[in-house]
């Protein structure tokens, strides 16, 4: 296969005010030469003054990322606020019943203004009520006091195939103002299938209550059966879990009282959950609204405590909390022998729908492997074994025979380490319920044979975060097996020597210094491990330096001298406290060097430069 059949979009240059910069980097450098000036100086200033250099040196940083444009990262999801106040507005002056087409076409205007611009499509507006609350209360206003619309939206590919961390991705997928929740389709999705009782609520609500369906929805709803997703375990240990457990807490003589903070409409929620139980074991669907022929009798009556409670003042909350008891008591022999939806199978609609509705009826490029080495790559694949034997060659982005035997200071003794870089196959990724696992790891002290194995989307991360050992990846010429998508990327591997490299690498330096000075590993291979690396990374840090890619396997002088390190008695000019003086004279001269440069790398590795190339690997290319 052509080795360009893998191209991937290069990230536009942007403008740069230049003298603008020239400050920036000044600054930047003028603080770093301080902060090398307080820490030498026979002055002693206080521990503030190291702390404040710290910080005003991060925000420096911060400033000329900003200025020189690489502090570009993933932007979370945000919603035009102009039509929040009528929104809310209309919300709380409406019931179910009271949505005419009128008063659903200005909710529908109000949506499109909050999200036009912002999410590439809205799915679905589902005005969620508690029916409970509403059954206890006579005017429209109360009624829709504690109304929520639910929306359900289809993010940009940039938002969805981001290389940012899986936890800010999460917050960057919903929207919680209270009154009104914005969820992503992937994150609605994620918890339709666990069985988020509001989520399934919008499934199954009654059409009068849907503000907005858009056909993908509308094709949601009429494929899933209220019994496949009411009865998923989620749903059902929810449900049966919080409606009592949620407004209570145990009593040291044994049992369950309520909670002295527990409001009225908590009362009401939990018969809402509860009703979702009787309702489940009759195989009938949730209810939108409480009809009082058509409830169990102690569902009438805490419906009769609840009208009491609120319009005429009879009752306490601790007084009706033994009837939510007694009601949860009456349900559960019903659940024992409850037969739940095989999630599996539920999985497999929601994830279907979720791939449908995200590729808008796009096509996938998918991946290929370079078909001379595909037998070699096999091979290679069943000698790292575990997941890594179970892929298909096309998912595998890169084979890479790390640590020393990359850097070209093996010896017959040397673990043997892999790196893989692999990619899930894309329909998986467009289809997942769960959180995919990411990466496989095989390492130990006692382990001869040792492996790594990385998801595409988390080696972006790492590369964001300019993790040494994946930099290094990057950064050398040649591996066991690499891809066309490995490739093209290796071709932009000067774009991955930025400052915040550099800083890891020192870091790295830094923590190895400490562990010699610590003396716990003195006499073992370990020590020797440690200064072998210190000088090797600083060898690589002197040519980031100059905004070139370190050669990461040794050759020359650099390459012996690390070896006698690495594998002679440490004595005479390798005498150990010889060795740490020598270290320490060239780390302290490195990082001087450095304060003094009068120009500085890029910050930061380029976001879109990432975010393009995992989008390729995903199969959207350019």
């Amino acid at each position: 296969m052509d080795e360009m059949d893998f191209i991937f979009e290069s990230p536009q240059k942007k403008d740069v005010d230049t003298e603008a910069l020239k400050l920036a980097t000044q600054s930047v450098q003028n603080l770093e030469q301080l902060r090398l000036k307080v820490k030498s100086s026979a002055v002693k200033y206080s521990d503030g003054v190291s702390v404040k250099i710290r910080s005003t040196l991060d925000e420096l940083r911060d400033i000329k990322s900003e200025v020189e444009g690489s502090c570009e990262n993933y932007v979370a999801m945000s919603i035009n606020e102009h039509p929040l106040q009528d929104l809310r507005q209309l919300t709380l002056m409406h019931v179910p019943s009271s949505l005419t087409s009128e008063v659903k076409d200005k909710f529908t205007a109000l949506l499109s203004q909050a999200f036009e611009g912002r999410a590439k499509k809205v799915l679905s507006a589902v005005l969620l009520t508690c029916p409970w609350y509403a059954a206890s209360q006579r005017e429209r206003g109360e009624q829709a006091r504690h109304n929520i619309i639910l929306v359900v939206y289809l993010g940009h590919d940039d938002q969805f195939f981001t290389p940012a961390n899986q936890h800010n991705q999460i917050e960057g997928k919903v929207i919680d103002l209270g009154w009104l929740q914005a969820v992503e389709l992937s994150h609605f999705g994620h918890f339709l299938a666990k069985g988020r009782t509001r989520f399934v609520e919008s499934v199954l609500n009654d059409p009068q209550a849907v503000l907005y369906a858009s056909p993908e929805w509308t094709a949601l709803t009429t494929t899933l059966q209220h019994t496949q997703v009411m009865g998923c375990r989620g749903f059902v240990e929810a449900s049966r879990g919080q409606a009592v457990g949620g407004i209570s807490k145990k009593r040291k003589t044994g049992g369950l009282k309520l909670k002295d903070t527990t409001t009225f409409f908590q009362l009401c929620e939990s018969c809402r959950l509860l009703h979702h139980l009787e309702r489940i074991v009759a195989g009938r669907s949730v209810c939108c609204q409480v009809e009082e022929d058509d409830l169990s009798d102690i569902a009438r009556r805490a419906l009769g405590v609840l009208k009491s409670m609120y319009q005429e003042g009879g009752g306490t909350k601790h007084e009706f909390f033994p009837i939510l008891v007694k009601w949860k008591e009456e349900i559960d022999p019903q659940l024992k022998s409850f037969q739940f939806t095989k999630a599996a199978g539920l999985e497999q609609i929601i994830g279907g729908w979720m791939a449908t509705t995200r590729l808008q009826g796009r096509q996938l490029i998918p991946l290929k492997c370079i078909e001379d080495q595909h037998s070699s790559l096999v091979k290679l694949m069943d000698m790292i074994g575990g997941p890594v034997r179970k892929m298909e060659p096309s998912q595998i982005l890169l084979v890479a025979r790390a640590g020393s035997y990359m850097y070209g200071l093996s010896t017959p003794d040397s673990d043997v380490d892999y790196m893989v870089v692999y990619a899930e196959p894309n329909m998986n990724v467009l289809s997942a319920c769960n959180h995919l696992t990411e990466s496989v790891e095989n390492r130990g002290p006692n382990k001869q044979f040792e492996y790594g194995a990385y998801e595409a989307r988390l080696f972006c991360e790492m590369v964001m975060k300019a993790s040494v050992v994946i930099l290094e990846l990057i950064f050398t010429d040649s591996h066991e097996y690499m891809s066309p998508a490995w490739k093209a990327l290796s071709e932009k591997k000067s774009q991955f020597v930025t400052e915040r490299g550099i800083q890891q690498y020192l870091g790295l330096i830094k923590n190895n210094f400490n562990m010699i000075e610590s003396q716990k590993h003195i006499g073992s291979g370990r020590d020797r491990k440690l200064f072998y690396q210190i000088f090797h990374k600083l060898d690589s840090v002197n040519y980031m330096a100059r905004g070139d890619c370190p050669p990461v396997r040794c050759e020359g002088e650099i390459r012996d001298f690390i070896m006698r390190v690495r594998t002679q008695p440490l004595e005479g000019d390798l005498e150990r406290e010889t060795l740490h003086q020598l270290a320490r004279a060239k780390f302290n001269t490195l990082v001087d060097d450095l304060s003094r440069r009068e120009n500085r790398l890029a910050e930061n590795t380029d976001y879109r430069l990432m975010l393009n190339w995992l989008k390729a690997v995903r199969g959207l290319g350019s």
